[in-house]
C-alpha cells in the first residue's frame, strides 16, 4: 500500500470518527428536546446552557466536547429549516492553541556557546594592527547581534544598507536615569538610526493619503528606531568619515558566515543566516546582559517573531517640532455639521427585526439561490421588501444586481455572498450608512479582510484564538464561526474521494476564506454601491495576505495647538468647552469615535457627594454597548480611568460639563437640544479634520489617529521609560497616576497586558501589529542601559581616542584595575560627533504652559459675555432655558411663582431673567404649558440645534433681521398648525420674501418646502422673488395663497395614509417648535 492511499485512509477514519461523535450528540440533543420542547419566541439561552450541560457530561475531553457542539449546531440548523424557524444558534467552543516556549533547551545550550564567544571577539580585535572598512561593517553587524538585540534578518539586512549609505545619525536627549546616579549629569544622549524595511506583507504604504493608485501592487514599508547600543557606537564613530564603495565591501550573507567561522558556531546555509547560531541564538547574550533590563514582550519584538512598525521617517524627525500655520480661520460651530450626505432615501427599520449576524439573513439568500436563477430572483425581491435596514438593503441589492447578469452562476454568487456577507452585516448594524464617509468604510472593510485566514508571518507574543484552517487537520471548520451552508477552510485538506464528492469542494471553496479573494469581493460591493447609493470614494490598500499600518502619532505641540486654536475660536462658552472635552478624551483615552459618541451620562462614575458631603471626583467611564456604540467584542466593554489620564485643567472642564449634562438631563454625555441621541458622528470627525487643516496645512491625520496616539503614548508610561518625558506632556507624577489607574489588577501580569485590556484586545498581538508605534524606542531605550566596557587599546584601535581624550570626557569611565572603558560614560560624546541633528528629536520647541489653554479659555469666556451684551436674547444658553422651561412645566401651576428662584439656580439662569422668560412663555399659551413638545427624530435634533446656534449668532450680528422673523412668525402663527400661511397679495408676497430669506439662513433651504395650488406657482414665486433654488415646492388642492413650512421625508406604511407615494414630504414640527422658542427668547415684546 503507497503513502497516498495510507493517507486517504486515515483521513477518512479521522473523518468517520468525528461524525460519529456529532452523530451521538444530536441523539442525546433529540431525545432532550422530545422530553422538552424548544420554546419559540423567548430567549433560548437557558435551554441551550442545559444541552450544554448534558453534553458536558458525556463528552469529558476538550475535543470530543468541541465536537459535540458542532453536532448541536448542525442539529439546530436542520431544525430550523425543518420547521421554518429563524431560532438563535448555538456557538461552538474554540479550543486554545498552547503557548509556546520562548526558551528551550537548545536555547540553553546554543544560546551559552553564542555568548562565550562575545570574549573570543574581543580578543580577535585585540591581536588586530588595525581595522579595515569590511571589519568595521563586520563589528558593527556583529555588535547590533550581540548587544544590540537586533536579531530580525529583514532589519539586519537594512541596517546593512544604511552602512552603505548616507549613514545619518540623530541625537535625543532623555532624563538621566536610576541607573547613573553617580554621573553628576541631569541628562543622557542618545543616537537613533532610522531604518525602514520593504515588506510584502505588513507595514505602511508609500502614502497614506488617499489616492486612485492601486497600492495592493506594491511594497510596504516597516519602520524600525534602532537605538545602537555603546558598543556598535564606537565602530560607527570609526566610521563616521570614511566613504564606502559597495564593490569594495563583502555581501551581508558572506559577513554573516565569516563571523560564525570565526567564532566556532554553526551556520549550515550560507543563503540563509537567518538560521545560523549567531543569529537565532544571540537573545540568550543580550537579554542577560548587565543593566539591560528588556522585557520578554520586546525581546520577541527585537527578534521579528511579532512585526511592528514605528513613524515613518519624516514623522519621527519631525515630531513634536512641527510647523503650526499663524492668522487662522477661526472655528464656527456650523462648520462641524457640514457634510456631504447622500441623496438616497431614508430606509425604515420597523418592518421586521435586525437579524442576528450569525443566521437568518445569509442562510435565506443562499437557500434561495440553490434554486433556479428565476426563483433566486423573486425570493431576493421578497427579502428586499422585508429586510429594510440600510446594509441589508445594499447587500441584497448587490445579489440582485449579480443575478441579473447572466455569466454569474447561482453558486459563484452564493460563494461570494458567503465571503463578506455576515462580518457586513455585523459591523454595520443600525448605522446610517448614507452619512458614512470612506475612512467609515475603509474601517469596516479593513477589519473584514484581517479577519480571515493566518498571512503566515511568525508566531505572534501570545496566541490568538485557534483559527482551524488548513494546517489544523484535527477540526472541521465549516462548522465554526463559517458565514454559510458551503465548505470551509478545513475541508480542503481532505483527500478521501468520497468526502470530496459529498462536499462537492471546488475552487472557490479554496478561495472563499483568503485574503485576496475578500479583497476583491469587497471592492466589488463598494463599486455597487457608488453606483447605486452615492456611496464615497474608498482606498483599498489591501491585496493577499497584507496588513497595512496607518501610523500616526499626534505630538504634544500639536495637541496643545489645538486646544489653543479652540479657545480662540468662535464657538460658545458651552460649545468650546465640549469640544475641548471631546479632543482630551480622544487623546488621552484613544477611544474609537463610535465609543466616544455613545458615551452616556450615566456611563461616568464617581463624580458624587459623599455621606459626609465630600466631593467625591475621580470620574471614570463605562464603556457598554448601546444603539449609538457598538463594541468590537466582548474584550471591548471596559472601564477607562479618566481621572489619572486627564491632567488636571482636562478633568476639570470634564466634570463641568458632567454636571452640565446631569443638570439639564440629558442622555447622552455629548449631545444638545433635548440629549436623547448624542451629536452627530460627522461633528467629531468634522471637527478634528478641520482644525488639523487649518494648523497643519498638509497632514494625513484621521480620528483614529489619537488611539494610535494614545497607546503608543501609554506603551512609554506604563514601561516607566524616560521616554515618556520627551514623547509626551505627562510629568512623573502624572505617570506613576496613569500606571496605579490603567494596569490595576494586571500590574503582576505586566503593563503589555494591562495596555491591551486597556485597548479593549483579546491579547497584545493586535496592539503591538496596530497601535503601538514606539515599541522598537522602547526596547532600544531598555537595552541601552546595559554596562558594556571595551579594554582601551581596543577602543584606541577602533575610535583613535586614548587615555587624555576619555579623562577630559569623564573622569570615572576608566577602570585602572581592568584596563577597560565604561562605554555608557562617554556615548554622549560619541553621539555628539555622530549625530547630524543640531535639534534634538522630540524637543517641543514652545512647550507651553500647562495652564494656558484654561487661562485663553477663561479669558475668552469673559469676551463671550461681554459680547452678549448686544444679543437680543433674554439668555444666551438656549439650552439652559429650555430646560428652565421643561421643569417648570411639570410643576403644578400654583406652586410655580413659589418654586421658580431654585428652579432658575439649578440652570444657571438670574433671577430676573427667569422672570421674564417664565412671563413670557405663559402669555403664549392659554393653558399651563410654557414650552411645546420636541419634534421627534435625531434628523429634526440637528436642525433644531443649528437652527438655534444660527439665531444667537444673528442676535448679535443682525438682530433687526432676527427680529422682522420673529413678528413675522408671531402674526402668523397658529397652535393647531405646524405651517404658516401666506396670501397673494403684494404685501404677503413681500413678507413671504422676507421670512423666506431670514428662514434659510436658521435652516437649510433643502428643509422648507413651498406649497401653492400648483407647484409651478411656487416655482414662480421663487424665481420672482429670488429665493433660494433648494427650496422645495409642493401642490395643495384648492388652497389659495401660500403655505410655508419644514419639512422631513417619510414612509407610507399602511393604505390608510393618503400619500400618493411610498416615500413623500411631510412638516416635521421644527418650525412651529423654533418660531416659539424664539418669542419666548427675545426681549422685546413681538
Amino acid at each position: 500500500m503507497d503513502n497516498a492511499v495510507a493517507h486517504q485512509l486515515r483521513e477518512e477514519n479521522k473523518s468517520k470518527s468525528h461524525e460519529s461523535i456529532k452523530n451521538e450528540a444530536k441523539v442525546l440533543i433529540a431525545s432532550y428536546v422530545d422530553d422538552n420542547h424548544i420554546p419559540t419566541g423567548t430567549d433560548l439561552t437557558e435551554y441551550y446552557q442545559t444541552i450544554g450541560s448534558i453534553l458536558e457530561v458525556h463528552f469529558d475531553t476538550a475535543h470530543s466536547y468541541h465536537l459535540a457542539r458542532q453536532g448541536f449546531l448542525e442539529y439546530i440548523r436542520s431544525y430550523n429549516k425543518a420547521h421554518e424557524l429563524s431560532m438563535d444558534e448555538p456557538v461552538v467552543p474554540v479550543i486554545a492553541e498552547r503557548d509556546h516556549l520562548t526558551i528551550s533547551y537548545d536555547w540553553m545550550v546554543s544560546g551559552a556557546q553564542v555568548s562565550l564567544a562575545s570574549q573570543q571577539i574581543i580578543e580577535i580585535w585585540q591581536r588586530k594592527r588595525r581595522f579595515s572598512n569590511n571589519d568595521l561593517i563586520e563589528s558593527v553587524l556583529y555588535c547590533s547581534v550581540m548587544y544590540g538585540g537586533l536579531n530580525d534578518i529583514d532589519v539586519l539586512k537594512a541596517l546593512y544598507q544604511w552602512l552603505l549609505g548616507e549613514r545619518d545619525i540623530y541625537q535625543l536627549q532623555l532624563p538621566a536615569t536610576d541607573e547613573l546616579p553617580d554621573s553628576g549629569v541631569s541628562s543622557e544622549s542618545l543616537a537613533l538610526i532610522l531604518l525602514s524595511i520593504d515588506d510584502d506583507n505588513y507595514g505602511c504604504s508609500y502614502t497614506q493619503s488617499h489616492t486612485s493608485e492601486d497600492v495592493s501592487a506594491t511594497s510596504l514599508q516597516r519602520y524600525v528606531e534602532y537605538i545602537p547600543d555603546d558598543m556598535t557606537l564606537c565602530f560607527l564613530y570609526a566610521l563616521k568619515d570614511k566613504k564606502l564603495k559597495k564593490e569594495n565591501v563583502k555581501s551581508f550573507e558572506t559577513i554573516i558566515s565569516d563571523i560564525c567561522k570565526k567564532l566556532k558556531l554553526q551556520n549550515k546555509d550560507k543563503s540563509k543566516p537567518h538560521l545560523s547560531q549567531l543569529i537565532k541564538y544571540a537573545d540568550y547574550h543580550w537579554r542577560q546582559m548587565k543593566g539591560g533590563d528588556i522585557d520578554t514582550a520586546l525581546a520577541i519584538v527585537r527578534q521579528g517573531k511579532i512585526k511592528t512598525t514605528g513613524l515613518t521617517t519624516n514623522k519621527l524627525i519631525n515630531y513634536n517640532q512641527e510647523v503650526i500655520n499663524s492668522n487662522l480661520q477661526p472655528l464656527t460651530w456650523e462648520e462641524l455639521f457640514v457634510a456631504s450626505f447622500s441623496e438616497s432615501d431614508e430606509k425604515g427599520t420597523n418592518s421586521r427585526e435586525y437579524p442576528n449576524f450569525s443566521k437568518n439573513l445569509i442562510k435565506e439568500v443562499q437557500d434561495a439561490l440553490k434554486g433556479s436563477k428565476a426563483s433566486a430572483i423573486t425570493q431576493v425581491e421578497l427579502l428586499q421588501q422585508g429586510f429594510t435596514q440600510p446594509n441589508a438593503m445594499r447587500l441584497l441589492g448587490w445579489v440582485r444586481s449579480l443575478l441579473s447578469d447572466s455569466n454569474n452562476r447561482l453558486d459563484t454568487i452564493s460563494k461570494y455572498l458567503g465571503c463578506i456577507g455576515r462580518d457586513w452585516l455585523m459591523l454595520t448594524m443600525d448605522e446610517n450608512l448614507d452619512e458614512w464617509s470612506g475612512e467609515d468604510f475603509e474601517a469596516v472593510y479593513e477589519e473584514i479582510i484581517q479577519s480571515k485566514i493566518k498571512d503566515g508571518r511568525k508566531q505572534s507574543i501570545l496566541n490568538k484564538e485557534s483559527d482551524f484552517g488548513e494546517d489544523n487537520l484535527d477540526t472541521d471548520d465549516d462548522l465554526v464561526g463559517c458565514a454559510d451552508d458551503v465548505l470551509s477552510q478545513g475541508s480542503l485538506n481532505v483527500l478521501n474521494n468520497v468526502y470530496l464528492k459529498k462536499n462537492k469542494v471546488s475552487y472557490l471553496d479554496k478561495l472563499k476564506d483568503t485574503q485576496k479573494f475578500t479583497y476583491g469581493r469587497l471592492r466589488a460591493f463598494h463599486d455597487y454601491q457608488r453606483a447605486h447609493y452615492n456611496a464615497p470614494f474608498v482606498y483599498f490598500p489591501w491585496g493577499n495576505k497584507r496588513q497595512v499600518v496607518n501610523a500616526n502619532m499626534i505630538s504634544p505641540r500639536i495637541y496643545h495647538a489645538m486646544k489653543e486654536y479652540l479657545v480662540n475660536s468662535d464657538l460658545g462658552d458651552e460649545q468650546k468647552n465640549l469640544c475641548l472635552v471631546v479632543l482630551s478624551l480622544a487623546y488621552r483615552t484613544g477611544l474609537r469615535i463610535k465609543e466616544l459618541i455613545g458615551v452616556k451620562v450615566r456611563d461616568i462614575a464617581d463624580i458624587y457627594i459623599d455621606e459626609h458631603g465630600q466631593r467625591i471626583e475621580q470620574p471614570q467611564i463605562w464603556l457598554r454597548p448601546n444603539r449609538y456604540r457598538r463594541l468590537k467584542s466582548s474584550s471591548a466593554s471596559r472601564l477607562i480611568p479618566i481621572n489619572c489620564l486627564l491632567k488636571k485643567d482636562e478633568l476639570k472642564q470634564l466634570i463641568q460639563l458632567y454636571r452640565q449634562q446631569k443638570r439639564l438631563k440629558r442622555r447622552y454625555f455629548f449631545s444638545q437640544g433635548s440629549g436623547d441621541q448624542p451629536l452627530p458622528s460627522v461633528v467629531f470627525s468634522n471637527l478634528m479634520k478641520l482644525i488639523w487643516d487649518r494648523l497643519l496645512g498638509k497632514h494625513d491625520f484621521t480620528f483614529h489617529s489619537f488611539r494610535h496616539t494614545a497607546i503608543s503614548q501609554l506603551a512609554l508610561v506604563l514601561s516607566k521609560s524616560p521616554l515618556a518625558q520627551v514623547m509626551t506632556d505627562y510629568d512623573n507624577e502624572q505617570c506613576e497616576k496613569v500606571i496605579k489607574g490603567v494596569l490595576g489588577y494586571h500590574k503582576d501580569q505586566g503593563s503589555w497586558f494591562g495596555l491591551a485590556s486597556f485597548a479593549g484586545h483579546l491579547t497584545c498581538d493586535t496592539t503591538f501589529e496596530h497601535y503601538i508605534h514606539t515599541a522598537h524606542l522602547l526596547a532600544g531605550e531598555q537595552l541601552s542601559n546595559a554596562y558594556l566596557e571595551l579594554p582601551i587599546t581596543v577602543l584606541d584601535l577602533i575610535t583613535g581616542l586614548d587615555y587624555s581624550v576619555i579623562y577630559r570626557q569623564d573622569k570615572t569611565a576608566y577602570d585602572a584595575t581592568t584596563k577597560t572603558v565604561q562605554l555608557n560614560k562617554i556615548r554622549s560624546y560619541f553621539v555628539k560627533k555622530t549625530a547630524v541633528n543640531k535639534t534634538r528629536l522630540f524637543k517641543n520647541i514652545d512647550q507651553p504652559d500647562n495652564n494656558t489653554s484654561q487661562q485663553l479659555l477663561n479669558s475668552n469666556l469673559d469676551d463671550f459675555k461681554e459680547s452678549n451684551a448686544n444679543s437680543i436674547f433674554i439668555h444666551p444658553k438656549y439650552a439652559d432655558v429650555i430646560g428652565f422651561l421643561e421643569q417648570m412645566q411639570e410643576l403644578k401651576e400654583n406652586s410655580r411663582d413659589q418654586l421658580l428662584p431654585e428652579v432658575a439656580i439649578r440652570h444657571g439662569i438670574s433671577l430676573n431673567d427667569s422672570k421674564c422668560l417664565y412671563l413670557r412663555a405663559s402669555e403664549l399659551f392659554d393653558d399651563d404649558r410654557l414650552l411645546l413638545g420636541r419634534p421627534k427624530g435625531s434628523k429634526n435634533q440637528e436642525v433644531i440645534i443649528r437652527a438655534l446656534d444660527r439665531a444667537y449668532q444673528m442676535s448679535i450680528k443682525d438682530p433687526e433681521k432676527l427680529r422682522v422673523f420673529i413678528e413675522i412668525f408671531a402674526h402668523k402663527h397658529n397652535l393647531n398648525n405646524s405651517s404658516i400661511h401666506f396670501g397673494i397679495k403684494e404685501t404677503q408676497i413681500e413678507m413671504l420674501q422676507s421670512f423666506m430669506l431670514v428662514g434659510c439662513q436658521l435652516i437649510d433651504a433643502s428643509h422648507w418646502q413651498v406649497r401653492a395650488y400648483s407647484e409651478q406657482v411656487v416655482s414662480d414665486v421663487k424665481k420672482d422673488l429670488s429665493l433660494n433654488s433648494s427650496i422645495r415646492v409642493g401642490a395643495r388642492e384648492s388652497f389659495h395663497g401660500y403655505e410655508v413650512r419644514v419639512v422631513q421625508k417619510k414612509r407610507k406604511h399602511s393604505d390608510k395614509n393618503l400619500a400618493t407615494t411610498n416615500h413623500y414630504y411631510a412638516s416635521s414640527g421644527v418650525l412651529k417648535y423654533l418660531g416659539y422658542l424664539l418669542m419666548v427668547l427675545t426681549k422685546n415684546k413681538v
